[in-house]
């Protein structure tokens, strides 16, 4: 059956837009979380008018759209707020349940996001969702049964090929990663992609997922590139500290 749903106008600075969430739910600290406390909002950092004047000149110099690849996209908020905050992005959206993700291609139609019905990984295949019993955000992608199985597997995909699939169009700017633990996977291997990553914005779940050491693969990765590792609320942004030079390149191009 398909879940009630409750209509929402949202507006974001000068533009107003639908949004569908269901009431009683998740959804609403979704909602809230994005668009009222501002999680991903990145005039928050000392460095935001760095990352938006490097926005703004990568898609006037390269001709290109930054590229944000929104991990664990849920029903949509994050994705609605990066085209809003960032006009000239493409988003890539991944949600891996599927109710989430019918609510997410609804709430962003006619908006430049591409949604895909997967699950990020480290490598290519499929996997398991689960249900730990968390609400509609916190469904689990697991392939050692740490929850009640729903009957759905999902493919996985990965950033080094969403990059190398936009690379004619779109340039890397911003992976946000909410995955519900996951990371630990995400950053096992195959981390190509974070060096070409301006900005990385990542829950870790090490509160959720206790005695288990989920943050150690991304821990040991990020530690190995030249970058700033600033906490916001749930939140870590892991910026690149080599953006004058990617500027100065296209500038010089």
């Amino acid at each position: 059956m398909k879940p009630t749903t409750s209509d929402l106008n949202l507006n974001i600075g000068a533009a107003s837009r639908n949004f569908k969430f269901r009431p009683g739910t998740s959804d609403e600290g979704v909602i809230a979380q994005v668009f009222k406390n501002g999680d991903y909002n990145c005039r928050r950092l000392r460095r935001g008018a760095e990352l938006f004047g490097y926005c703004e000149l990568g898609a006037t110099s390269s001709k290109k759209s930054p590229l944000i690849i929104d991990a664990g996209a849920n029903i949509g908020a994050s994705p609605v707020f990066f085209t809003q905050a960032f006009p000239k992005t493409h988003v890539v959206a991944i949600e891996p349940e599927a109710d989430n993700f019918a609510l997410l291609s609804e709430n962003t139609q006619g908006l430049p996001v591409e949604c895909i019905h997967g699950a990020l990984a480290s490598k290519t295949g499929m996997i398991d969702l689960v249900d730990p019993g968390e609400g509609s955000w916190g469904f689990r992608t697991s392939t050692s049964g740490d929850g009640k199985p729903t009957n759905q597997s999902v493919n996985c995909v990965t950033i080094n090929d969403i990059y190398q699939a936009h690379a004619r169009d779109c340039f890397p700017f911003i992976v946000k990663i909410d995955i519900e633990g996951g990371e630990a996977d995400l950053f096992s291997q195959n981390t190509e992609w974070v060096a070409r990553t301006p900005l990385i914005i990542i829950e870790l779940h090490d509160w959720l997922l206790s005695g288990k050491a989920n943050s150690r693969s991304f821990l040991q990765c990020i530690s190995s590139h030249d970058r700033d590792f600033v906490y916001l609320g749930e939140n870590i942004f892991s910026i690149d500290n080599n953006l004058v030079d990617r500027s100065a390149e296209w500038q010089a191009s």
